[in-house]
């Protein structure tokens, strides 16, 4: 099962600490892992402005890691970047309007 989350963090250097957590390559470049991670860097908010969070995507194989967990955050779409197949990107979906419903206001009645 792969699952599709993102990620921010006050810097570079502690989204690096986490991503290093997990394991880093053998001399042959292999990582003792299958996750695949994206790191999005200071991404351009709504407002055209650079957000002073440094973002992070993961695709897990299998459960997210908790201990990432306080750095986890939902949007109401996939943001400026998404990967994984069609089950990971609605289980993001769906898990997004479970933890933060504000984020998908009801539609108002048509008048």
């Amino acid at each position: 099962m792969k699952v599709f989350r993102k990620y921010e963090f006050g810097s570079k250097s502690a989204a690096t600490t986490k991503i290093n957590a997990l394991g880093e390559a053998d001399d042959e470049g292999r990582l003792p892992h299958n996750h695949i991670i994206k790191r999005l860097g200071f991404i351009t908010l709504d407002d055209d402005t650079l957000s002073p969070n440094y973002h992070v995507d993961v695709l897990w194989d299998g459960e997210p890691d908790s201990d990432w967990d306080n750095q986890l955050v939902w949007c109401n779409g996939l943001g400026v970047h998404h990967f994984g197949g069609s089950s990971a990107i609605h289980e993001f979906k769906r898990e997004a309007k479970v933890q933060r419903p504000d984020l998908f206001p009801a539609p108002s009645p048509a008048d």
